[in-house]
């Protein structure tokens, strides 16, 4: 396309380069967000046991599946205003008018462009997550799903208060209000910290 009064076309004129094919095809391979290993390992394996690994699992397919079907509409609602406003292009008699046409028509076929390439990245979340679905060994009941509550809270608890421990030789106020609130608050690395600082101050202050 070139600029009106001009002989130079236009992305040479604002300096984008020509592409290739090849530059188009590597837009589409890197539609992803999110990894299988990052989906796997940081997202549904950042949980401490298997029904709270299952329950994210879920809640991302749920999600990712939502999202497609809105993206699916959209694309459809998409291509017919560009059908319209190619309608209209093709009436105006005015050229200035009908160029505005085609050019908003333009537009919404980049946008489908855009959404298309989206709905690639989120079609794979989708297939990973599905994968990892396909791995438990059981679907959960919402009942099971809230008894394994206390060992999930148990267990991530615990962890994220040795995390403190090997950070910062103590637990954090706010894990330690947490283990407090979910009746864990007498736990053995606290009473060892404890001990350590006491013995600290005794020797400081002789």
């Amino acid at each position: 396309m070139e600029a009106k009064g001009s002989t130079i076309p236009m992305n040479e004129m604002i300096g984008l380069p020509q592409i290739d094919e090849g530059l188009l095809k590597a837009f589409d391979e890197i539609q992803m967000s999110r990894t299988p290993y990052q989906l796997e390992k940081f997202v549904v394996g950042q949980h401490d046991t298997e029904e709270q690994r299952y329950a994210q699992c879920v809640c991302e397919l749920q999600i990712k599946y939502d999202v497609i079907r809105k993206a699916l509409l959209g694309r459809e609602k998409l291509q017919i205003e560009q059908a319209k406003l190619e309608l209209k292009a093709s009436q105006k008699k005015d050229p200035s008018d009908s160029r505005i046409k085609k050019i908003e028509a333009e537009i919404k076929g980049l946008e489908i462009e855009e959404q298309d390439r989206a709905m690639k990245g989120a079609l794979r979340e989708f297939a990973a997550l599905y994968a990892i679905f396909k791995t438990f060994k059981k679907q959960y009941t919402r009942e099971e799903l809230n008894e394994a509550q206390p060992e999930y809270w148990q267990r991530r608890l615990t962890r994220q208060a040795n995390q403190d421990l090997m950070a910062n030789g103590r637990i954090g106020v706010g894990n330690h209000d947490a283990l407090r609130m979910a009746g864990m608050a007498a736990v053995p690395e606290l009473d060892h910290v404890r001990s350590v600082e006491q013995k600290f101050l005794k020797e400081e202050f002789k």
